[in-house]
């Protein structure tokens, strides 16, 4: 009995000097480690994410400009304009937006094609710039008669007269005039068709059969290497055409009927080992019968 009554006087003298009225404040009581611990992981995880957060504003992984290749009749500075549009709308909360390798490029090229008449729209990076490259819709044909030039859309419907500035661009990029020095030439589309009607009746149109098939010729053609200056027509409802091409010959091909089997004939000849370019013409017009001169 006294050892317990004197155990127990033990504690309560114990807890009073601890925690009690005879506490002595000039003695401080550590803190439990664990909770020393877990402040130090918390105030070191915050520290690691604001350093890494902090090491996206340094000006060595910003962004320094923007580069655009491809555009021809779409402006330069409105795809740019786009881009940093996407990038500061489009960015992860708390990071620098101009960071370089975090800049989100497939949401930049999705929004490129929303925006523009584009074929394809490719972002990549080159150290601290990006660049652009694309390939633009073909959405207008030239039409010029003996009359004047005008511009079709894709269903072969007149859109508008070419301006002088435009008739000039076309007579330099089919060989008919030649650009003076410092001359500013007017934009035209790297694929744009360019059909020459021979008649003089003032046609301002094309059946949209033509047009399909004078596009569907121009990108076959175009995967071949073969480009096609210019495409010519013995009046618009004609179905035969000639393509004055890069290449030291032209070309014949029936509207009427089916590009990929006239296509299919050109490649098989131009394919083979004993293909010689003709000097004027290959005829593909008649099937299974191709002609060269």
């Amino acid at each position: 009995m006294l050892k317990k009554q004197r155990d127990f006087l033990r504690l309560w003298h114990a807890k009073e000097h601890g925690n009690g009225i005879r506490k002595n404040p000039f003695f401080f009581r550590a803190p439990p480690k664990k909770w020393l611990i877990i402040t130090g992981i918390v105030l070191g995880i915050v520290g690691i994410i604001g350093g890494c957060i902090g090491t996206t504003y340094l000006s060595y992984f910003r962004i320094t400009g923007i580069t655009v290749q491809g555009a021809t009749i779409t402006r330069a500075e409105d795809i740019q304009q786009n881009a940093w549009e996407t990038i500061t709308t489009h960015s992860y909360p708390f990071i620098a937006k101009e960071n370089v390798f975090l800049i989100r490029v497939q949401r930049i090229e999705q929004e490129l094609m929303k925006r523009f008449a584009l074929e394809s729209a490719v972002v990549s990076r080159s150290g601290r710039t990006l660049n652009i490259a694309l390939v633009e819709k073909v959405t207008t044909l030239a039409l010029r008669t003996q009359e004047k030039t005008v511009f079709l859309d894709l269903s072969g419907t007149y859109i508008r007269d070419a301006t002088a500035e435009e008739s000039r661009a076309i007579d330099v990029r089919i060989g008919t005039a030649v650009p003076t020095e410092g001359e500013v030439i007017a934009p035209l589309h790297a694929e744009m068709p360019i059909i020459l009607d021979t008649q003089t009746d003032p046609a301002t149109s094309l059946p949209i059969q033509s047009v399909e098939h004078i596009l569907a010729l121009t990108s076959s053609l175009h995967n071949q290497g073969i480009t096609v200056k210019t495409y010519t027509l013995n009046g618009v409802h004609a179905p035969f055409v000639r393509l004055d091409t890069n290449q030291p010959y032209s070309l014949f091909f029936d509207l009427n009927r089916p590009v990929n089997e006239q296509i299919s004939a050109l490649t098989t000849i131009t394919s083979s080992p004993s293909f010689i370019p003709p000097a004027e013409y290959i005829d593909l017009r008649f099937g299974a019968y191709v002609y060269m001169k």
